[in-house]
């Protein structure tokens, strides 16, 4: 028994690093990867009670590595280190070597399904997982609350191996309702040239190979005791009567386990309080460790908004709100839950950087698919929405994501239909989560102070205006302040209309101070709204309806948004403003200028 690697077919084929390569820089820490990836294999596999997951690291040297160097046949993958190009460090340049230690990781899932049916049978868990890349049969076939769709997601465990090979060890059910252990080795590497041969880079470790009725060379994985007996010399726990599941060994693994442990925090916490997953990661020493979202400080404020969009917490009124969306005709759009983040002992927000301003996008199968960035302003908001139980949201979100299920595209082309439902579906409720947040964040900005404000540098500058003049050129002191004073009896504030969109709102007044040395003076008042561009330049000016009150003011003849009008002492002239409807995303400025008649 030993490795039989692959030769090319003629007719091409994915090789070997395609199956490794998929998920090695989907832009986040491998470990997290390798987090997201192998819990929801397990998720979409288990059954009944909770799945529980562990990642167990061991690092073996003297007799149990030469025991499990014999085992694995890792010599065979040796003789071919310069053709497979694989990175260095490795492990296949110290198997002779006694005390430099190989490190192993396991991945262990137990009240799952395991590796069941025809290996060969390309509808069987154990040719999905071990022999088929990009099959995104699961996606059509498959109803409720899956997590994968393309078949990429095993990539995450030969990814993890220096040296791009894995062992998988299982229990399962097979249809005669008895329990049977399989176990089998897969080696994912370049194509290359052998011994004046070609090869695809596919290598596999299992019973003696044999040819089928085509003439095609198969290897069957070992089963039963065979598989019970390579399992011990690999250092895998074996499977007792009813501990029905998979253990993936990943062999020469270069991982951290403390990222692991944050990897999981950070991507299942939503499964995690839900008591609907447990997960054990163990130090190569026997150190236990327990993922404890709970106590994270960072996650602590998307776990409130988790809880306030599932109504198992009631929103505190200005720091806490529930969004539920409207239904769009008669499908449910699901709920959010979005939360004023805390300040720390400091004074510091508990959540920055790309996490302030994001809601974390959870599914059926209760991962955070992504945490969506949604806005720069403050004060900083995050937000957890979870989608409906429906099937067809479930699935359009499902088909939107790419690969390493990172994020919601809209833009996808497995969205593509006839209709293009499925893709405003998406764009809705991506919208629809955006201006939420950016809604809440209007609402629960700080309050305005009760007694009037006053503009000083504003008043300051139209004071230059009332300046006295000195004879001769001479410079006259400061006056301070202007005798103008410009007051917020409202200050901007956006309000939801009907339709999902905003309307920026406010109310002003501009005085004469009593003590001004003039009586009565002629000003000119313009209002902008301008839209903020990323760069925090002013963009387009939103159209405005303003009403005013307490002076006679005409509207210029060349500028609409421009009034004119005097002013006397005792006397106030307000104005209400308000803007047509702008997109929730949007940020918008009121700018209103005041100038004297003639000062320019």
């Amino acid at each position: 028994m030993g490795w039989l690697f692959h030769a090319s077919d003629p007719m091409g084929g994915a090789a070997g690093e395609a199956f490794a390569n998929t998920l090695k820089s989907p832009g986040m820490h491998p470990e997290h990867v390798l987090a997201r990836e192998a819990i929801q294999n397990s998720v979409d596999a288990g059954f009944g009670a909770k799945v529980e997951v562990h990642f167990r690291a061991s690092s073996v040297t003297g007799t149990k590595k030469a025991i499990f160097v014999e085992a694995s046949g890792l010599a065979d993958i040796a003789a071919r280190c310069k053709e497979l190009e694989l990175t260095g460090p490795n492990c296949l340049l110290t198997l002779d070597k006694p005390r430099a230690p190989l490190q192993l990781l396991y991945v262990e899932d137990y009240n799952a399904e395991g590796l069941s049916g025809d290996p060969h049978d390309k509808g069987s868990n154990f040719y999905r997982l071990l022999l088929s890349l990009g099959d995104r049969s699961k996606s059509r076939t498959a109803h409720g609350t899956t997590g994968g769709s393309y078949g990429f997601g095993k990539s995450v465990y030969s990814s993890s191996s220096a040296i791009q090979t894995i062992f998988a060890y299982t229990r399962f059910k097979a249809e005669d309702g008895v329990e049977h252990t399989r176990i089998f080795g897969c080696g994912y590497f370049v194509s290359h040239d052998f011994k004046k041969k070609s090869y695809s880079g596919r290598a596999w470790l299992g019973s003696k190979s044999h040819t089928d009725e085509l003439g095609r060379v198969v290897v069957d994985p070992l089963e039963d005791t065979a598989a019970d007996t390579l399992a011990t010399k690999l250092g895998i726990t074996l499977r007792a009567e009813g501990e029905r599941g998979t253990s993936i060994l990943i062999v020469d693994a270069a991982v951290d386990i403390p990222s692991i442990v944050r990897g999981v925090e950070d991507w299942w916490w939503p499964r995690l309080i839900e008591n609907k997953l447990d997960v054990e990661i163990h130090d190569a020493d026997g150190t236990v460790h327990f993922p404890k979202p709970k106590k994270n400080a960072v996650l602590k404020p998307f776990i409130e908004a988790f809880d306030i969009a599932r109504t198992r917490a009631v929103a505190k009124t200005g720091t806490q709100k529930f969004a539920p969306f409207q239904r769009e005709g008669d499908v449910a759009m699901g709920t959010c839950g979005f939360v004023v983040v805390p300040l720390d002992a400091n004074g510091n927000p508990t959540v920055s950087g790309d996490r302030a301003n994001a809601v974390a996008l959870i599914r059926g199968p209760l991962m955070v698919v992504a945490y969506q960035a949604v806005s720069q302003a403050s004060p900083p908001i995050v937000g957890a929405y979870m989608a409906p139980e429906e099937d067809v949201v479930e699935q359009a979100l499902r088909k939107s994501e790419p690969p390493a299920h990172d994020r919601w595209d809209p833009e996808s082309t497995n969205l593509r239909d006839e209709t293009g439902k499925n893709r405003k579906l998406v764009e809705s409720i991506l919208s629809r989560i955006k201006g939420g947040l950016r809604r809440f964040q209007l609402e629960a900005a700080p309050p305005t102070p009760a007694k009037q404000r006053r503009m000083t540098q504003l008043e300051r500058a139209l004071g230059s205006l009332f300046k006295p003049q000195g004879h001769g050129g001479s410079v006259v002191p400061d006056a301070g302040p202007s005798p103008l004073h410009l007051e917020f009896a409202r200050p901007a504030f956006a309000e939801a209309t009907d339709d999902g969109m905003l309307r920026l709102k406010s109310t002003f007044s501009i005085r004469l101070d009593d003590k001004a040395e003039e009586d009565e003076v002629d000003l000119r008042l313009r209002v902008n709204c301008p839209v903020l561009e990323d760069d925090n330049e002013e963009g387009e000016d939103l159209k405005l309806i303003i009403e005013v009150d307490g002076v006679a003011a005409k509207i210029d003849e060349t500028d609409p948004w421009v009034y004119r009008f005097k002013l006397a002492k005792h006397a106030k002239a307000k104005f209400k403003i308000e803007s047509e409807s702008y997109d929730p995303a949007w940020t918008v400025r009121l700018r209103p200028d005041f100038e004297r008649e003639g000062a320019l």
